[in-house]
């Protein structure tokens, strides 16, 4: 296995300002002279060297200077790459084309970047390999860099890592055992089980309820691992789904439902967004939520309006979006029957008040689904509310492909049929101003 690992904020923990004359390898702030006192994380001398005795290679790849990175480097007993300019890929693949062993274990797919930033995350989905979001300190107002990417969690989660992690004790089992590890649906697509989910947002009010938001795959925009699942969810939205596919999908949505840590906290409804009368294929979502094993009582609780015309994905901005919603999607109660003090039946609305409710969705881009049908529950006298979306639109990253033809940029599509990937140099007619050449992409699994 390859391990492409950052270091300041991942290895050392450097990320306060005051080490950025050091990074920068400014003459007159020389690292060796600090190397003894150097704040190396706990645990991350231990993680390196149960690494090598599993006969992994490591290497440290950097932005920073080389007079600051090949000192603390060889302390660590480990390979470099300094001045690497991430997301840029050119100086990292100039390095595994002078070690031919370890430009074959990126090739064969045994290969993990490890990094606290995006920008770790974008050079790993750019080279196809696994990452790791490794985030092992606490974030405060005084580390942020917006240049660099220090401290922004939303956005390395937006970046979709293949997994993310907090300790090396964690990062260990996700490398010992990568597929058991993966969010719950890519999971099942892989053959294998897990229970995890993307944690987008952990909400807690004054009066001790929350809200959570879950993603169970990531639908990737470019370049990205081979474990992202883009292509599960254009077929999940055509009419030549098959019932295996949606047994499959609905199987990794149940898995993570189920799991006992979740079941424990006592969910009273399991709901979903209904399909509009233009979905297509029509009762999509209810198909595969029918099709969901959990002990959790079923329950129809948001509808579109009859009158809806127009899809959220076309209003690009935000508050487009929420103003689409307040229009068009509400929370409607099914009707109850119940039986009176004399014994006579009577028909009441299902009555939501603190409840704790689970909401599946097919897809997250900017959540303002998800805010919206929490606000609207919430607004009902729901307590704590779990919103999970199937498939997380994770931010773009550029595949540095060139079009042999024009010398434009090239952009990864997915055949919506059928998910297959292409590059396109995407024609005027398609939005873009390229000369309309495609290249296959063979499949990756």
């Amino acid at each position: 296995m390859l391990i492409l690992i950052d270091l300041d904020g991942t290895l050392i923990n450097t990320v306060h300002p005051t080490w950025k004359p050091y990074k920068d390898g400014q003459e007159d702030c020389i690292i060796d002279n600090y190397l003894a006192q150097l704040p190396v994380f706990n645990g991350a001398r231990e993680f390196l060297s149960s690494r090598k005795a599993k006969g992994d290679n490591i290497v440290v790849v950097s932005d920073s200077h080389y007079r600051y990175v090949n000192p603390i480097c060889r302390m660590l007993g480990v390979e470099c790459v300094s001045l690497a300019d991430k997301p840029n890929t050119s100086k990292l693949y100039q390095y595994l084309e002078s070690h031919p062993n370890y430009k074959q274990e990126l090739d064969n797919g045994d290969c993990f970047v490890i990094g606290d930033t995006r920008l770790d995350i974008e050079l790993g989905r750019q080279i196809g390999a696994m990452t790791i979001w490794f985030l092992p300190y606490q974030i405060t107002e005084e580390i942020k860099d917006e240049r660099d990417g220090i401290g922004d969690e939303m956005l390395s989660k937006k970046y979709g890592p293949t997994f993310a992690a907090k300790t090396f004790d964690e990062m260990e089992r996700i490398i010992d055992a990568p597929l058991a590890n993966l969010y719950s649906i890519e999971a099942k697509f892989a053959n294998s089980t897990s229970y995890r989910a993307v944690r987008l947002n952990d909400n807690r009010y004054g009066d001790g309820s929350y809200v959570c938001i879950r993603c169970l795959a990531r639908q990737e925009q470019g370049a990205c691992d081979k474990y992202a699942r883009a292509d599960k969810y254009y077929i999940m939205s055509t009419p030549q789904r098959t019932q295996e596919f949606i047994r499959t999908l609905a199987d990794g949505i149940s898995n993570y439902i189920n799991q006992p840590t979740l079941i424990s906290q006592g969910w009273d409804y399991f709901t979903y967004l209904t399909d509009k009368r233009s979905t297509t294929p029509p009762n999509k979502m209810k198909e595969i939520f029918d099709s969901v094993e959990t002990s959790v009582p079923k329950v129809q609780l948001l509808k579109w309006a009859d009158n809806v015309h127009g899809s959220l994905r076309e209003q690009n901005l935000y508050s487009d979006r929420q103003a689409f919603l307040q229009n068009y999607l509400s929370v409607e109660c099914p009707f109850v029957t119940s039986i009176d003090m004399f014994g006579q039946e009577q028909q009441t609305a299902l009555s939501l008040s603190g409840k704790n409710i689970i909401v599946l969705d097919d897809q997250l881009t900017t959540a303002a689904t998800a805010w919206h049908v929490i606000r609207k529950l919430k607004e009902k006298g729901a307590r704590n509310v779990l919103f999970i979306a199937m498939f997380q639109m994770t931010l773009s990253v550029n595949n540095g492909m060139i079009c042999p033809r024009c010398g434009k940029p090239m952009l990864i599509k997915i055949r919506r049929t059928d998910g297959h990937r292409f590059y396109s140099c995407t024609p005027p007619e398609y939005r873009g101003d390229g000369c309309g050449y495609i290249q296959d992409i063979p499949d990756q699994n």
